[in-house]
């Protein structure tokens, strides 16, 4: 199992690096398209939002790593000043993030 610092350090890679998206309907959409390559979800996430991203994520193969912090620590991890339930991940970048899902 990734430690959540090693899962961080990867999304700040990614984020500069790649294209992610950042929010529920933005994750969603990306999901939906086939354009997601990974969804990171807040441990905290809203059981609404969390059900939606596993079913449509399932529906679509799209891995799922679910961030062992809060909404406020992936906003953080993203550096941003704000919460975030879910990170789609387009496009990693040089990150290794998907290695972290198993997936390579």
């Amino acid at each position: 199992m990734s430690s959540s610092i090693d899962l961080a350090r990867e999304l700040q890679v990614a984020i500069a690096t790649g294209k992610v998206s950042i929010g529920y309907k933005s994750v969603k959409n990306a999901v939906l398209s086939g354009r997601a390559k990974m969804v990171v979800l807040a441990a905290n996430a809203p059981p609404r939002i969390r059900g939606d991203l596993e079913y449509y994520s399932k529906i679509a193969g799209t891995p799922i790593l679910v961030f062992p912090g809060s909404s406020l620590e992936l906003g953080a991890a993203a550096r941003k000043p704000f919460k975030i339930s879910a990170i789609a991940i387009v496009d990693p970048g040089q990150s290794e993030i998907l290695k972290l899902a198993g997936h390579a």
